[in-house]
């Protein structure tokens, strides 16, 4: 019998903070501040973390903006790799949603 429970991909408190406060960390210094984090499992099955930064409608589309948001992702994911924690990390952006009225 295979435990599939959402349960079992939850993180514990202790490893939620230790990424909030990795991500948090890295993200400040290059300037993004608002980000959420989702924990579960992956496509293949494995425990994932979910890190998606919002990003204001107005946040520019150029080639430099682009990089920035590269950077982003690559120094949040190897600093996540270098804690060695016990997810796979993935990095997304996405525009923040206005509330409807």
């Amino acid at each position: 019998m295979v435990d599939d429970s959402p349960d079992k991909y939850a993180a514990s408190a202790e490893e939620a903070k230790r990424i909030h406060e990795i991500v948090r960390s890295r993200a400040i210094g290059l300037g993004f501040e608002t980000f959420e984090v989702h924990f579960g499992k992956d496509s293949t099955g494995e425990p994932a973390v979910w890190i998606s930064f919002i990003l204001d409608r107005r946040f520019p589309t150029d080639k430099e903006s682009v990089r920035r948001l590269s950077k982003l992702g690559r120094t949040v994911k190897a600093a996540l790799f270098e804690t060695n924690i016990s997810r796979i990390p993935y990095v997304r952006f996405r525009e923040r949603q206005e509330a409807a009225s």
